[in-house]
Order: structure tokens, then sequence, then C-alpha cells
């Protein structure tokens, strides 16, 4: 059994570093849009050459495994020198690979500006090639599936994967690209409509939801009237916002932080926001783990180098310097929060601020922790009576059988006294 297994492109990329581009602004009525221009008819000196390997398959991958998950990359390379060096590099961050080789590998040609923004040319090969008989499903036992943008003959087999995945009783993931949000709401219903948390950038969620507005709260509440658990929009130094059980948070960047490069910022977050989800972090922690993620890799080139590992993102858990702020809902009513100093704290030291945090954290607890806080005694049925003062819900929970049937009776609870809580059952 698999922690995560990550669904995604493999590729080389080369980044192309000259002072020679300018960044040029159209504005349109509604919308704006940068684009990087360089001369025509010169040749230009490329100040600067790197080669590293990207690709949201194999980017979210490494983070996870950092983030000290038992990880599985799933796709298509080539069998060429190319693949063999994305294998090599899955191997060293101790990634199993589960997909098969054929082809060409995947090859990106990506150009920065002297504003550290960056367009990337991409040759997606053996990556749109993934075909259903590459794919064993039966082998596919995993908690989480993480799945970024797969086009061509590889979109249809993802469609297969997810929709055989979430029968299993994993959760699912999605962060599509740009181009694949582009195809809209109805192309990809088969997908979303097995998506627990879905990322996307404001770019992507104006795609996907055809709606060219620049409010990232008015986009990202159009989302979680999808019915996702978590709808995430993301926007550079802009932050990300969080759309969960009827509560939008904002979160910041670290102030004064200084970026190189951008590439593999929004695999970095999304994959540093699904960890903690995995570890039973609240959603505020859960973002601020994301953040810490995206914030290694912009401060140095390429998407995996600079990724943090376990201990070192979750010191970083303590002291970071960004900002989260509820900018739309109660969430004194909604969330149940415990008063400062009596949250309930589980074996393995995660802190569960809530009696909804306590939901998600039932979803993913291993069950020697469940086991060992419901053994001898209920410590969940002691903690809700005694802090929250309900009585009646202490008493349905204390002999629950199962992890799982303590969730849906919190979670009915929850709906039952909050509108805005989505049955998601």
């Amino acid at each position: 059994m698999f922690d995560v297994i990550t669904i995604g492109s493999a590729t080389v990329d080369v980044f192309a570093y000259t002072e020679s581009s300018e960044v040029i602004k159209f504005v349109e009525s509604k919308t704006e849009h940068d684009f990087i221009a360089y001369p025509g008819g010169e040749k230009i000196v490329i100040d600067k050459l790197d080669f590293k390997i990207g690709g949201g398959g194999t980017n979210t991958a490494v983070s996870f495994s950092r983030l000290g998950l038992n990880t599985a990359y799933l796709g298509k390379l080539g069998n060429d020198e190319n693949g063999k060096k994305v294998l090599d590099l899955l191997n060293d961050e101790n990634i199993k690979f589960i997909g098969s080789t054929f082809g060409q590998t995947g090859y990106s040609v990506v150009l920065d500006s002297f504003a550290h923004d960056r367009t990337i040319l991409t040759y997606k090969g053996a990556n749109n090639e993934l075909s259903q008989s590459d794919v064993v499903l039966s082998s596919l036992h995993t908690k989480w599936l993480y799945a970024s943008s797969m086009m061509g003959n590889s979109f249809e087999t993802l469609k297969t994967i997810i929709s055989f995945v979430k029968k299993t009783g994993a959760k699912i993931a999605f962060n599509p690209s740009s181009y694949l949000a582009k195809k809209g709401i109805n192309e990809l219903k088969e997908i979303l409509d097995n998506v627990d948390v879905l990322v996307l950038n404001k770019e992507e969620a104006q795609y996907l939801l055809n709606d060219s507005s620049e409010d990232w709260i008015y986009l990202v509440k159009k989302l979680s009237e999808l019915g996702f658990e978590y709808s995430i929009i993301t926007d550079g130094p802009e932050g990300a916002i969080c759309s969960f059980e009827g509560i939008i948070r904002k979160i910041t960047t670290s102030p004064n932080l200084k970026v190189v490069e951008s590439t593999g910022a929004g695999d970095a977050f999304a994959s540093g926001f699904v960890a903690g989800l995995f570890y039973g972090l609240f959603v505020d922690d859960a973002l601020k783990l994301g953040m810490i993620q995206a914030e290694s890799v912009i401060v140095v080139p390429g998407a995996k180098d600079n990724l943090s590992h376990k201990k070192e993102a979750f010191d970083n858990l303590k002291n970071f310097k960004g900002e989260i702020e509820v900018v739309e809902g109660d969430i004194g009513k909604s969330s149940f929060i415990a008063p400062i100093g009596q949250e309930f704290v589980l074996k393995n030291d995660v802190k569960i601020r809530g009696i909804e945090h306590l939901v998600n954290v039932l979803k993913n607890i291993s069950d020697d922790i469940y086991d060992f806080h419901t053994s001898r005694e209920n410590h969940f049925y002691s903690w809700i009576k005694d802090v929250f003062g309900e009585t009646d819900l202490a008493e349905k929970i204390k002999n629950s059988n199962s992890k799982h049937e303590m969730a849906e009776k919190l979670h009915k609870f929850l709906i039952t006294k909050n509108s805005n809580v989505l049955d998601l059952r």
C-alpha cells in the first residue's frame, strides 16, 4: 500500500537564462497578460544553461517522498537516455516507478525573463502515450492519488485510473494545467466528479469555469459549488485561497522573499498541502506546509532540487512568516474550534483544532493511533463532552465500531448544525 501515487508528466528541462528578454503587457477590457519577448532576427546570447528533471508527476512525487510519504510515480517515459535520467532520479529519491517506457521522453525549454517569470516550450513525447495496457489497475493500492495534467491517450487512461482508484476508498487530488482546464467542466466531468482536492492557479480557474473574472474569491466560490472538499486557487506572489466547509481562507507568502525562478511552485504547493492533509494537519497548517514547499523551490532554479524534507518542513511550520486570514465565512460557528490550550493532541503530536478537523483526521489516521485513543477509554468522547459541552454527540461517538463510523457521526452533526457544511457522504 502506497501513501500516495502521483500520475503526470516527466520531462528533462533545460533552463535558458538571458538578459535580452523584455516583458510586454497586453491589456484587454477585462483581462491583462504578460508576454516575454525577444528581438526578432537576432542571435541571442544565453548567459546560463541548466538541465533539470521536471514534469508535474515527478515534481510532486519528489515532494511527497521528501515529506516522508511512501510514494510511487505512474507515467510513461521514453526508452532513451533522458528516460534513464528520470529513472535514476526516482531511484535516488526513493520513489517506485510503476509506469512503462517507450518512445521519446518529454522535453521542455524554460525561457526565463529578467522579471524572473518564465515561459515554457514543452514537447510531451511519451507523456501523451500512457495507455490502459500500460497500467495494472489491481496494483494501484494507495491512500491518495495525486493527478496532474495528462493529454492525448494519457488523458483517457487518467479517467479510467481515477475512477478505479476512487472506488477503492482512496482520496483524489487534481491539479490540471491550463491546456487541460481549457477543456471546461463538461469535458472534465468524469474526473472532477471523483476529486476531493482541486488545485488551480487563477488563469486555470478562469479557463475551467469559462469566466474571465479577476476576483479569485468569486472564482473559488464557484469551484466549491461543484462539490470539492477543498477548492484552492493560487496566484503567485499574492499567495493562495482555499474554500473548505463554507470557509474561505487566504494565505500569503513570507515577506521579503527573493524569487529566483518560479517553475514548479504550483506543484510544490499542491503536494505540500495534500501531504499536510495526509498527516492530519488542520487546513490552516496544511496551507502553510504547501506554501513552505512552494517557497523552497522559487528561491533557486529548478522545480525539485531545494524541496524541503519532512523535518525541515515541519520545523519551518512553527516559524512560518506568512499570514492566514478568513476572508469569508464564520469560522467560529462552522468549525467548533477549541479554545487555545484545549486542543486535542494525538499520540503522534498532531494537534486537532476542532470537530471538523477531527473528521478530516479520522479519514487519514492510522489504526494504531486510533486504537490508542479508543481501546481503553474513548479520549475523543471526553474531549467533545468537556471542551464543547456536546454531551449527546459525545455519547453517540463513544461506542463507534470504527474511525469511519465515528467520522460519519461527527460529520452528520456538523451538517445539522451548519448549512455551510457540505454533505460529502
